[in-house]
């Protein structure tokens, strides 16, 4: 390679560039080098540069090869140095002559920074009492009767006492001195106060109070609390919801403002004057009134502050935002021990880890308010200085494979489309079917979105720990990214490792059959990154090793303890992000503390891409909605990725995606409104410029009448049949004698009709073989129907049946290698590999039966997750939607294949029902949990799945009921989830309900976390436990609390709560029906210790053998199926 580096470095840095390229190259100029180099010099000399990069560092990498070809590989530091082909400007000028600047100005972002530090400087003023100084230096962790933020409030009420404008507000501050020495007795009137009318108060007055008593824990109504939440789930009460949110305007709101129990007040900690007397009067200190005087005489003469007329939620979060940044930040710093000494006598504000006062309180004020100044000016512009990837040739490569070209006419469509996007927003809805590609062409499509001289930064939020981790990997190697560049955050280290161990178990056995087999080794090593399956082709990967970033330009000490933990440091600044939606989700849901900092962040700064939203029950659907609020808040970009969204979903995820870009829009002085939208599947691509939610239903069903059509004209792949309801002679609900013996050998008849129509043969023995899912609701059910199917004895002749059981509620050490295995052996894309998986031929070799079906058992863990290719299956019904996703397990890696007689089966209504008797359970919802029957106003007629599914839908299983309703059908299982996403997302309605109030304008719920409460995200509605399941020298299983076993990771923990679970002795005496993928946890932990030679049995039992279960519950164990009820 030849190649030629051009430094633009300036001061120190040109001198530290110098002495680094001078060891790899020639120089040909002052600035200048050129030498021939390897690919693994080059990469050594980019890493090198990248280390020691500073503000002033700024070199310019170029490929010169071919007949007068120049190629731009890469640039380290100051990239405004060069021009986006790294060529450095004749001439330069400090004129605006692009005005871009102008033309996106934040209005409001000094009326931001002022409010936001006038507040700084007030909010610990509760922390001068006598109550609160004593506890500190007596080292008290009890609480207050009251938190020191509720004091600060009334204190900074008094402080205002008798202003009506904010003319009078700011300029009582700005001459607070004066103020207070005509009235030194100003504070006397602080007493235990419960209520505030402060809907009276001028406007800043509101903000500065609110974000005063905000600072630690948001706000919530006296009418629920999170004590009301863990004893009832009140989504069940629709009317009880619409009933709370009634009349929250933010006049309301302020008129009422109550010192709420479990938010700022507890009642069990008896109330003392104590905490109402000032020690000393904070206010003295010059240097603060200093301060104060000239942040509130800067805002008196701040125009854009004093003619606002509405804090919109955009001006709330993030004056907010700055102010918990700079107190987190601030209150971290620590004086040592000899320091500490000297405020002994003066008021503090904290203590250091000795116990000893840490910083004085007019410091602690100061400080947190010059922090906060500092991190409010960041905001304007930390969009464009965090770390992001330009001129990435993965994104731009076209691909000229048939079955992804849709993906290249996507990207010209949407970068066509950057600059309008950028303005006004985008909202856009990927739903190409799966096996097209869909994940890279989101980040394609995101990439030519993104303005090309800031480049690319988005995040994909996903709804699985496992699906994150693939897709993660995936796009790694498909880019070509390091996980600098692109971070995979999930929750649960253990959780990661073991998938990255799976992967390099999985490594190792590529290496090991290339050794076996040198002939294929070129064969194999095209499989690492196929194009084909990809979706993408690189034939210089040369340049794609070299990943053009655009430095950091905010050094980490400007957000400090925000990224000193990883995943959060990872969260800001890695370019691309793939993480589970819950890293992005405290943004909206955090009720206290600073843990919705760094996902605010993320969304303030990169552009978000939601992977199969519609996966979500429709319980957690209220905060999504909020979630893609505030990307709209917050200026970002949003991309919808599913084949099965509904259209009231989406069009209400826009309607609140607008709402928020709207008011974003009109605080950075962009004044068009009209969203652009854009639907992309690997049929047609269109954009629209989209000015209503009516407007955009409308064209969204345009496109979505075309895909049907498209839809139609394909194949059949999923052709179903409904099970017969026979006398299961079922008996009040709650036995569990329920006739599962029938139902069994009903399922085993069953299968053995699929595997005759759809097996495959091994080409060595001839045997037949088929791989089959049954999909049930629930675990419990799971394992009654399995003990039943183990004592069938009326088989058919000549077949061998292996069944293995797969849930959640398993080990996730065990569950970890029972996945690795099923993944493995369900990937079908090639048709002789399935009979080379070591636990197909042992299965048969074991038997000399001809037949052989392998059936997995499993709940809805099965649908959505795993890429897993079965040749039938079998279904319990809950909703269209879990049928369709559970389908498309059938055949998906064998496109090819047609079903010309039936492949799925359905039972004859979900077992749930058939538990209430011969009616089925009409007039109860049964279809849920999962599914969509809600009492009292989303019920179905009829239990009995042949009314619930059409016979269209049933002879042809695709996604066309999700995306398109048919008014026609009767209340069917589909028809009923578009009845319920309506509902929940309801257009143009009269009355915004307890989904939508949260972008309306004139309420209050970005003030206080009611919403929040009242449809959580992911509520637990049973109290769950962590438990260690460790193995004694007997062998014997020994369950503990994880908390407790964590304390001694090296031995055994002899606190154990063995009295909660029972070993369930299983009897597998039927020959032709034996258990398959076994394994032990004496076994699995045998299998992992040799990648951790450093750590005993007992330690790996402790971080691998974990499991969740509900802390009121009796459990059976057993390994091979997990936990399940006790029913002894």
């Amino acid at each position: 390679m030849n190649i030629l580096l051009v430094s633009q470095c300036k001061k120190n840095a040109l001198t530290q560039t110098r002495r680094i390229i001078d060891q790899f190259a020639e120089r040909c100029g002052e600035r200048t080098w050129q030498t021939p180099m390897t690919a693994d010099g080059l990469q050594t000399l980019y890493k090198l540069l990248r280390k020691t990069a500073r503000k002033n560092t700024a070199v310019a990498c170029y490929w010169t090869h071919g007949k007068n070809l120049t190629d731009l590989l890469w640039i380290v530091g100051d990239k405004s140095q060069f021009n986006q082909q790294g060529r450095i400007p004749t001439n330069r000028t400090k004129r605006n002559i692009l005005r871009n600047d102008s033309e996106n100005s934040w209005q409001y972002a000094t009326s931001i920074q002022l409010i936001a530090t006038i507040a700084a400087l007030l909010h610990d003023l509760g922390k001068a009492t006598v109550g609160f100084q004593d506890k500190l230096r007596k080292s008290r962790s009890a609480g207050d009767p009251y938190r020191h933020e509720w004091i600060s409030l009334q204190l900074f009420l008094l402080m205002i006492r008798d202003c009506t404008t904010n003319q009078e507000v700011l300029t009582r501050l700005a001459n607070f001195a004066d103020y207070q020495q005509l009235k030194p007795d100003w504070h006397h009137d602080l007493t235990s106060t419960e209520n505030n009318d402060l809907s009276q108060l001028p406007l800043l007055a509101q903000w500065i109070g609110w974000l005063i008593v905000s600072h630690h824990r948001m706000p919530f109504l006296t009418s629920v609390s999170k004590k009301d939440i863990e004893n009832k789930d009140p989504k069940n009460d629709i009317k009880n919801q619409e009933m709370d949110i009634s009349g929250l305007t933010i006049d309301d709101f302020f008129s009422t403002f109550t010192a709420v129990e479990n938010w700022v007040r507890n009642s069990n900690i008896e109330d003392s004057a104590d905490f109402w007397q000032l020690k000393s009067d904070i206010t003295l200190s010059q240097s603060w009134l200093k301060k104060l005087s000239r942040y509130a005489s800067r805002a008196i003469h701040h125009t854009p502050l004093m003619q606002l007329t509405n804090v919109d939620s955009l001006l709330l979060h993030l004056s907010r935002l700055s102010l918990m940044v700079a107190d987190h930040n601030y209150s971290s710093i620590s004086i040592n021990d000899k320091e500490a000494q000297r405020v002994e006598n003066i008021l503090i504000a904290n203590t250091n880890k000795s116990q000893l006062a840490n910083q004085r309180l007019d410091d602690h004020l100061l400080g947190v308010a010059n922090f906060t100044a500092r991190f409010a000016r960041l905001l304007p512009k930390i969009n464009t200085e965090l770390p992001a990837i330009n001129q990435h040739k993965p994104f731009t490569q076209r691909t000229t494979i048939k079955r992804f070209q849709w993906q290249n006419h996507a990207f010209d469509l949407a970068k066509s489309y950057q600059q309008l996007s950028d303005d006004n927003g985008f909202f856009g809805v990927n739903m190409a079917s799966t096996g097209c590609g869909k994940t890279l062409a989101n980040g394609r499509i995101m990439y030519a979105l993104s303005n090309p001289q800031r480049g690319v930064r988005f995040t994909i939020a996903l709804g699985l720990r496992v699906l994150t981790l693939q897709t993660g990997k995936a796009l790694r190697e498909r880019l070509h990214l390091t996980d600098e560049h692109l971070a995979i955050l999930v929750g649960g280290r253990a959780t990661k490792t073991l998938f990255e161990l799976e992967n390099q178990a999985k490594i190792d056995r590529n290496k090991i059959d290339k050794n076996k087999n040198d002939k294929d080794k070129d064969k194999d090593k095209d499989k690492e990154i196929n194009p084909e399956t990809l979706g993408c082709e690189s034939t210089e990967s040369l340049v794609d090793e070299y990943i053009d970033v655009a430095e950091s330009g905010i050094a980490d000490c400007e957000l400090g303890t925000i990224i000193e933990n990883s995943k959060a440091h990872q969260l800001i600044y890695a370019p691309i992000v793939t993480c589970t939606v819950d890293h992005l989700m405290q943004a909206s849901e955090c009720l206290r503390g600073g843990k919705y900092i760094a996902p605010t962040l993320r969304l303030l700064t990169a552009d978000l891409i939601l992977d199969e939203p519609d996966d979500f029950d429709q319980r957690d659907l209220p905060a999504l909605a909020r979630l893609v609020h505030l990307a709209g808040l917050y200026g970002s970009k949003v991309l919808l990725s599913s084949a099965t969204l509904t259209p009231d979903l989406i069009a209400g995820l826009f309607d609140a995606y607008q709402a928020g870009r709207k008011i974003w829009n009109q605080n950075t002085g962009r004044s068009n409104q009209e969203i652009i939208c854009g639907w992309f599947d690997e049929y047609q691509q269109s954009v629209e410029q989209i000015a209503d939610t009516v407007n955009f239903k409308h064209h969204h069903m345009q496109f979505i009448k075309k895909r049907i059509a498209k839809l139609q004209q394909g194949t059949i792949r999923r052709r179903g049949q409904i099970l017969e309801l026979l006398n299961y002679s079922f008996n009040k609900k709650g036995n569990s004698d329920l006739g599962y013996a029938l139902l069994a050998q009903q399922l085993l008849d069953q299968a053995y009709h699929f595997h005759l129509d759809h097996h495959q043969q091994d080409p060595q023995t001839n045997k037949k073989i088929s791989l089959g899912l049954m999909r049930f609701a629930h675990i419990d059910d799971v394992m009654l129907l399995t003990k039943q199917i183990y004592q069938q004895t009326e088989l058919p002749a000549n077949v061998q049946f292996h069944l293995v059981v797969y849930h959640a509620r398993q080990l996730l050490l065990l569950r970890s290698q029972l996945e690795e295995k099923l993944d493995r052996i369900l990937n079908r894309g090639d048709a002789n590999k399935l009979f080379q998986q070591p636990e197909i031929r042992a299965a048969i070799k074991d038997s000399d039966k001809q037949h052989h079906i392998f059936i997995v058992i499993g709940t809805p863990v099965t649908e959505v997750g795993r890429d897993h290719d079965y040749d039938w299956a079998i279904v319990e019904p809950s909703s269209m939607r879990s049928i369709i996703q559970l389908v498309g397990r059938v055949w998906r890696h064998r496109p090819e294949k047609i079903a010309e007689s039936a492949n799925v089966a359905i039972l004859g209504s979900n077992l749930e029902a058939m538990k209430n008797g011969n009616n089925l359970g009409v007039n109860s919802a049964c279809f849920t949990k999962p599914g969509f029957e809600q009492e009292p106003l989303f019920l179905l007629k009829t239990h009995k799945t042949e009314q619930l599914i059409t016979s269209e839908q049933l002879k042809n299983i695709i996604a066309i009921p999700r995306i398109m309703t048919d008014s026609q059908a009767g209340l069917t299982l589909a028809e009923l989830e578009h009845k319920v996403m309506a509902n929940l997302f309801p257009i143009n309605a009269c009355n915004s309900n307890y989904v939508t109030s949260y972008w309306q304008t004139d309420l209050a719920h970005h003030h206080c976390v009611h919403l929040q409460l009242i449809s959580p995200f992911r509520l637990q509605e049973q109290p769950q436990d962590e438990y260690i399941c460790q193995l004694d020298d007997n062998g014997e299983y020994q369950f503990s609390y994880a908390e407790i076993a964590w304390q001694t990771p090296n031995e055994q923990c002899e606190d154990t709560q063995n009295y909660n679970f029972k070993y369930d002795h299983w009897q597998f005496s039927n020959p032709l029906i034996q258990p398959w993928l076994t394994n032990t946890v004496e076994q699995a932990i045998t299998q992992i210790a040799e990648y951790f030679p450093d750590k005993n049995h007992y330690r790996l039992a402790n971080e691998f053998c974990t499991i969740n279960l509900n802390s009121e519950t009796r459990w059976c164990f057993h390994p091979y199926f997990g936990f399940y009820k006790d029913r002894s």
